[in-house]
């Protein structure tokens, strides 16, 4: 009896050891409606057609005009005809069309404007 215990705590060990695993829920792994990873600071760009992590791939940078510890990204269209906003008091996809001297929204509550060598929102 003394030796069939060890062997049936090592059988038991190993099996436990087999068994199924439970899917655990990744952590950081919550993705958007689009599959973006949001853990990863990514989002969906409409113009680009794929999630991107604004902060990198954005073509103008600016420092919100209403909170200065927020910053507002711009994703230029390849034609430069249609600019992608995104900014924290902004609906997702917020795209702006080029008219003389920057970007508007089609309701002219959102402008995008250049001052000198500089870029300005206006929301």
């Amino acid at each position: 009896m003394k030796k069939k215990l060890p062997v049936l705590l090592l059988s038991a060990s190993l099996m436990a050891a087999c068994s199924a695993q439970t899917d655990l829920p990744m952590i950081g792994g919550e993705k958007d409606a689009h599959g973006c990873l949001s853990s990863t600071g990514a989002s969906y760009s409409v113009l680009k057609q794929s999630c991107v992590q604004w902060f990198n791939v954005a073509d103008i940078k600016l420092t919100d005009p209403n909170n200065e510890t927020l910053a507002v990204y711009v994703i230029l269209s390849e034609d430069k005809m249609l600019a992608e906003v995104n900014a924290a008091d902004l609906p997702e996809n917020t795209i702006l069309q080029a008219v003389k001297g920057g970007y508007v929204s089609k309701d002219k509550k959102v402008r995008l404007k250049k001052v000198g060598h500089e870029w300005k929102i206006y929301k």
